[in-house]
């Protein structure tokens, strides 16, 4: 069992609400999720050493048009908080936001945020090929940026299959890429800077190719990125900004401790999609990974960024 308590940032639940209309029209689940309970979400969490999970379903349901999606995001919401209060020293949970609708949006994450007092909002990378850096998302970010919200993006899942692959395996992690560059380009982490972005499954390719990340950024014209005469340092403080993002070590094992600094790192697991076997090795890698930078780093990473990031889970863990 592990050393220390540890924080799943990554993982995900189908809500009640969200399989009781898939079944009304004929919609299936994800197999996944067929037959998930909370009893059995808790029960992975503890064959893996794992002492909370701070839940998320981060899509706009799009199985339903978008005006029922408002309420149906709202019945999502109000499971979570229901959950936690079901299991006050195993969940926390992001708000899920109805993102085809800018009012919708701002609406949700407020009452969520301070009704409900869930812990973060999540949202997709991006929403029918809108990224966050366009305008309609503006007025939401300023409402979270108020707030020093934390929020999650994760990636979306396209139908299609590239290569004949999984579009679960690459696909996710080059949208979630390709959204931070565009943020990143559009300034998004400068005039919002009091969110607390979390870019999961390592950050997609986002820590590799920072550098690029960061000339594009200051290109006059971003289709010449490698023509800018940017000084060395100018490029330094752009690669910055990113390095002040935060990372989850979802289904991603070994390359992160090298790339980001543990003060940015969240523990994730994807739970439920990694089998039993895969959760328990992310664990086992989080303190054989880490081990080398310290124990303070260990802490950071397995609960301590945790906590700064979801004040109210520090009295889950006293709790416990």
């Amino acid at each position: 069992m592990p050393m220390f308590p540890v924080i799943d940032t990554h993982t995900h639940i189908l809500s009640p609400p969200v399989k009781d209309r898939m079944k009304q029209l004929n919609v299936a689940p994800p197999p996944v999720f067929a037959n998930w309970t909370p009893e059995q979400h808790v029960e992975h969490m503890e064959l893996s050493g794992i002492a909370i999970g701070v839940l998320s379903s981060p899509g706009t349901p799009e199985f339903v048009p978008p005006v029922e999606a408002i309420s149906l995001v709202r019945a999502m919401n109000e499971y979570f908080a229901e959950l936690i209060q079901s299991y006050p020293t195993k969940f926390g949970a992001f708000a899920t936001l109805p993102m085809l609708s800018e009012d919708a949006a701002v609406n949700e994450a407020v009452y969520a945020l301070d009704t409900l007092g869930l812990d973060g909002v999540a949202f997709q990378s991006s929403n029918q090929g809108k990224y966050l850096s366009d305008p309609i998302y503006h007025e939401l970010l300023s409402e979270l940026d108020r707030r020093s919200a934390t929020v999650l993006i994760h990636p979306i899942l396209i139908p299609e299959r590239p290569a004949g692959l999984s579009p679960a395996l690459l696909e996710g992690t080059f949208d979630t890429t390709r959204n931070v560059t565009s943020m990143a380009v559009h300034r998004i982490f400068d005039r919002f800077p009091n969110i607390n972005f979390i870019i999961p499954h390592t950050g997609g390719m986002v820590p590799y190719i920072k550098w690029r990340i960061a000339i594009t950024v200051l290109a006059e014209d971003v289709n010449q990125f490698l023509r800018v005469e940017s000084s060395k340092e100018e490029i330094a403080a752009q690669m910055a900004k990113l390095d002040r993002l935060y990372f989850d070590t979802a289904v991603n094992l070994g390359p992160l401790p090298k790339l980001i600094s543990p003060t940015q790192t969240l523990f994730g697991t994807d739970l439920p999609f990694p089998s039993q076997n895969i959760i328990n090795q992310q664990v086992d890698a989080l303190f054989n990974d880490y081990a080398e930078l310290g124990e303070e780093s260990v802490k950071a990473v397995a609960y301590g960024n945790a906590l700064k990031l979801f004040p109210r889970l520090q009295q889950v863990l006293v709790a416990r």
